[in-house]
């Protein structure tokens, strides 16, 4: 006959915190939070896996291993060794990990996303303002998703809007350079030391562009980015080569978005111009190449990678005259 299974108060490793309606959960192994006794889940964090299975959560959430959201995500910060998010409306302030975050076709909300890896469905969606990965994301729906090298390069205070947040880049240092691969996200504070304000509902997708959305549909919208006034390259014998591989760095980011799959008739054309050398043409047709590349993307449903749009900038920008 099989026993009753008994749940003792103290639990090993289970601290649990109360204020007002207000919970706070702390686990030394894994956990798996299914209902909050009525109150008011605001921070849940174990040294192994957590797994929130609510219809919606604002909380800070963090798991020493891997961190799984099932229900909506309204708030708080999510960060775990991995996190894996599915088909949900998170908004958040930031979501990181030491290794590796996983999203579905999401609806996202976001300040920051920043792992070594990123893997996001093609349909996820929404604005987030950074996405910063070791590994080529791929393109996706969502608008923003700067890096931190475009964020810098664009408002130059990338390290203060990470620590804002908690975070520090992924190779830990401020600079920037060197170091392991890893996170360094400040403890979860305590929540009366945080106010967190959300935007009550996502962008909607079929919102009218901005010029200054680094995912603008219109190259005319794109701000290029010129050489200073009388420097400008052009395709003489003394700067020819170093031309040659600024547009081949360039388009070498472009295609690298493409990996995988077929590359879109567009970026094959750009790759016959710069491969050839053939500036004039580049020069003359950037702005048709361009606008093929957006009606390829339009028939998918899909918005081109934020370093596709950046790289084509450069491009214009080193080919005028």
């Amino acid at each position: 006959m099989s026993k009753r299974p008994v749940f003792t108060l103290p639990a090993t490793g289970l601290e649990l915190e109360y204020s007002g309606n207000n919970l706070s959960i702390r686990f030394d192994g894994d956990l798996v939070i299914e209902q909050t006794l009525g109150k008011n889940l605001t921070r849940a964090e174990a040294t192994g896996h957590l797994t929130v299975k609510l219809p919606k959560v604002n909380a800070d959430l963090r798991a020493g291993g891997t961190l799984t959201v099932t229900g909506d995500i309204d708030g708080g910060k999510l960060h775990g060794k991995q996190v894996v998010l599915d088909r949900q409306t998170v908004k958040c302030v930031s979501i990181s990990a030491l290794e590796r975050i996983a999203i579905g076709p999401a609806k996202l909300q976001c300040d920051v996303i920043i792992a070594p890896e990123i893997v996001l469905d093609p349909k996820v969606s929404g604005r987030v303002t950074v996405v910063e990965s070791a590994n080529e994301v791929g393109p996706t729906k969502i608008k923003g998703g700067f890096t931190l090298a475009d964020y810098e390069d664009t408002f130059a205070n990338s390290e203060e809007f990470l620590a804002e947040r908690g975070l520090t880049r992924l190779d830990g240092r401020r600079n920037g350079a060197g170091g392991s691969e890893t996170i360094v996200p400040d403890q979860l504070p305590d929540e009366d030391e945080v106010e967190v304000e959300v935007e009550e509902s996502l962008v909607r997708e079929d919102e009218e562009e901005t010029t200054d959305d680094p995912h603008s549909l219109s190259f005319d919208d794109m701000e290029p980015i010129a050489e200073p006034a009388g420097e400008a390259p052009t395709a003489t014998a003394t700067n020819g080569e170093d031309l040659h591989g600024k547009l081949s760095d360039a388009l070498g980011k472009i295609v690298t978005c493409y990996e995988g799959a077929d590359l879109p008739p567009a970026i094959s054309e750009l790759k016959h111009l710069v491969d050839q050398r053939d500036y004039a043409g580049l020069r003359q047709n950037i702005t048709e190449v361009w606008n093929g590349l957006l009606g390829f993307h339009q028939k998918r449903g899909i918005r081109p990678h934020h370093q596709v749009t950046h790289a084509f900038n450069v491009i214009h920008g080193l080919v005028q005259e």
